[in-house]
């Protein structure tokens, strides 16, 4: 019996240290600064390129460490910047971080669904033509999870 490569998938596993807090309309202890490991899984499906790779798992690496024991915050939330400073006003909190411990997401809060997002989005930057479909789920504890797709404009069926 004859086999044929139907489709073509890399898998990726890390975990990285982050802090972070959200802004809500409502009461709840995710407003104070707090910090989770998280898990981040990519699935990235395509065509070889002509390293005979789908993606290089050396950009996977990159992007967590930029996330790796960082405060991650919304640009939005910026209040000022001063020399290598960034000043943070939001939930009644001024913060003031030296630039190298903050992370800023162009993302309107910082819930584990957007931090999936950024991370797709900072995938979808390195990846060639041959990428096809792009998932990331981001574990914010053992329990819960944000997961997101992104597809390409001519995506493969899986």
């Amino acid at each position: 019996m004859g086999f044929k490569v139907t489709e073509r998938k890399i898998g990726w596993h890390k975990d990285f240290d982050s802090s972070h807090f959200l802004v809500l309309p409502y009461e709840s202890k995710c407003l104070r600064i707090h910090g989770h490991t998280y898990n981040v899984d990519v699935e990235i499906w395509g065509e070889l390129n002509e390293n005979g790779m789908i993606f290089d798992f050396n950009h996977l690496s990159s992007l967590v460490k930029l996330l790796d024991h960082r405060i991650l915050v919304s640009e939005g939330w910026v209040k000022e910047r001063r020399k290598d400073r960034v000043i943070i006003e939001r939930n009644d909190k001024r913060i003031e971080l030296p630039e190298s411990e903050v992370v800023l997401l162009n993302k309107p809060n910082v819930t584990a669904e957007y931090i999936a997002e950024w991370f797709a989005e900072r995938v979808a930057e390195k990846a060639g033509s041959n990428v096809r479909r792009i998932r990331i789920k981001v574990w914010e504890d053992p329990r819960s999870y944000a997961e997101i797709t992104l597809e390409g404009s001519s995506s493969i069926n899986t």
